[in-house]
């Protein structure tokens, strides 16, 4: 990063002006909406960065749009149309959790505009593959157990499962997530490019002990896994799954650096 330091006399005090700042985009992941980054969001643009929140359709605000008719393809075009919309280049594109499904067919379709992709805690399948097919073996029938009640829908994981145990945070969560169609999950990946040579980064949550408990496997292994084998920027962050919530001063700083 290039920093440019002047000096700015603003009720007579100085004010340091830093350049070449970065521009984030941050795709949420299953259940939540661009609410869940608000603690980051405020970090990152305090420290001078641009940062955009989408919320997919049917999720957080935009729940009254749910419908069976929302898809994989819909969410990459939520994302996409924000970028091209905003006008937005150089960007660090970031997905968690299943947000990271979105984000890799973000950066295939929109990839002149993407600097980097960091997956945060998230799925990163390839062509072919869909979010709940590259989890863990099992984890895809406890996902369709869970949803059993509700046909197409997938009720939110428990707090505990994503690492959150502030009952105030556990609040938030109970008010503000939604179920969210499970067909999303199992719609296979299409890239139009292929395989992106854009950049990537894993940033892993050390701590995936609810994760493990419900699913009875860590389901986000063998992401990690290929994030080794390909050889990517990797980063740990001692947090559970949600940990823009959990740690936000962890998670902006792991993302900060690469600006």
């Amino acid at each position: 990063m290039v920093i440019v330091t002047a000096l700015v006399v603003q009720n007579k005090r100085p004010v340091s002006l830093i350049a070449d700042m970065a521009t984030f985009v941050l795709v949420h992941g299953a259940f939540e909406g661009g609410w869940c980054w608000s603690r980051v969001a405020r970090l990152l643009r305090a420290a001078g960065h641009e940062v955009h929140t989408p919320t997919l359709t049917g999720c957080g605000e935009r729940f009254h749009l749910l419908s069976r008719s929302v898809s994989l393809e819909l969410y990459i075009a939520d994302v996409s149309a924000v970028l091209r919309y905003e006008s937005l280049v150089d960007v660090i594109l970031v997905g968690h959790s299943f947000g990271g499904t979105v984000a890799t067919g973000v950066a295939d379709r929109e990839r002149e505009r993407i600097r980097r992709v960091v997956y945060l805690d998230a799925s990163a399948p390839v062509e072919g593959q869909s979010a709940s097919g590259a989890f863990a073996e099992g984890t895809a029938d406890k996902l369709r157990e869970m949803s059993a009640s509700e046909g197409w829908l997938l009720p939110p994981l428990p707090a505990r499962a994503v690492g959150v145990t502030n009952p105030l945070d556990v609040a938030l969560l109970a008010a503000l997530r939604h179920p969210h169609p499970l067909h999303t999950l199992s719609e296979p990946l299409r890239l139009q490019h292929g395989e992106t040579k854009i950049p990537r980064t894993y940033v892993t949550c050390a701590r995936h002990e609810g994760l493990t408990e419900l699913f009875g496997v860590d389901p986000l292994t063998p992401f990690v896994d290929r994030a080794r084998r390909e050889g990517w920027d990797m980063r740990e962050i001692n947090a559970g799954h949600d940990v823009m919530l959990i740690d936000p001063e962890g998670t902006a700083r792991a993302l900060g650096a690469y600006a």
